[in-house]
């Protein structure tokens, strides 16, 4: 792990960029940590959506409030195509960055992200979770599946159809972790009935679905803070 530049430090969070070789690829992200923390704690892998970033708002926002309201360190990384790894142009269809290999990449490059920032001092082998929507989803829900110390997760935004669909409904049969799985009822995206598919096929019995009406990107604020309310019931002891 090679750190870029220098730590930007505020209101009590660090967030230091990072480049990470995992065989033949760079892979950039950025860690998220309280100001003086020092020894293990718990860890939440925040995954993108289509389009977007490792810097997008809305990563930066749940990372930022995990670390201040909770002690929890963040981690996000570019997935294929998009922000370091890319170029700026529409990559709004599946299409254009997803192929029968992006999948298994993007979940050894989370595995070998997770090994990087769990060597850092001041994170450590704590309990792990993991967040991500859309895009966030199609290779996140894998990663959860492939990886034990995942202890819970917040899904959606996706469901069992298209190219991605077979992947999905039979890594989400692996899933035991507790799982928060968000829909938008008008999602333009994806079909309501290939999010009740994906919903029903994760193995979990510690599952909920949690709907609200509007378009894919329109999910409501407070679901961000339900989401790190929900992260954190299940990563730090109880109070």
């Amino acid at each position: 792990m090679d750190f870029i530049a220098e730590p930007l430090v505020g209101k009590g969070v660090v967030e230091r960029r990072f480049d990470l070789k995992v065989e033949d690829r760079l892979v950039p992200g950025i860690v998220w940590t309280p100001e003086d923390a020092e020894g293990t704690r718990p860890l939440v892998l925040i995954g993108h959506g289509g389009s977007l970033h490792k810097r997008t708002e809305y990563v930066l926002a749940l990372a930022r409030r995990l670390v201040r309201r909770n002690g929890i360190a963040a981690a996000a990384i570019d997935g294929p195509m998009h922000g370091d790894r890319g170029d700026t142009k529409d990559l709004s269809n599946v299409a254009d960055w997803w192929n029968a290999s992006t999948t298994d990449d993007m979940v050894a490059d989370w595995k070998a992200t997770l090994a990087a920032v769990q060597a850092l001092p001041e994170v450590g082998k704590g309990r792990l979770g993991y967040w991500g929507l859309s895009m966030g989803t199609i290779f996140g829900l894998p990663f959860v599946a492939s990886e034990p110390q995942v202890q819970v997760a917040v899904l959606g935004l996706m469901g069992a159809f298209g190219a991605t669909a077979d992947r999905l409904a039979a890594d989400a049969a692996k899933i035991t972790c507790p799982v928060l799985f968000l829909q938008q009822l008008e999602d333009e995206l994806i079909p309501r009935p290939a999010v009740a598919e994906l919903f029903d096929a994760l193995g979990t019995r510690d599952k909920r679905l949690h709907a609200n009406p509007g378009a894919h990107s329109a999910v409501p604020p407070e679901e961000f803070n339900v989401s790190q309310e929900f992260l954190a019931s299940h990563l730090l002891p109880p109070s």
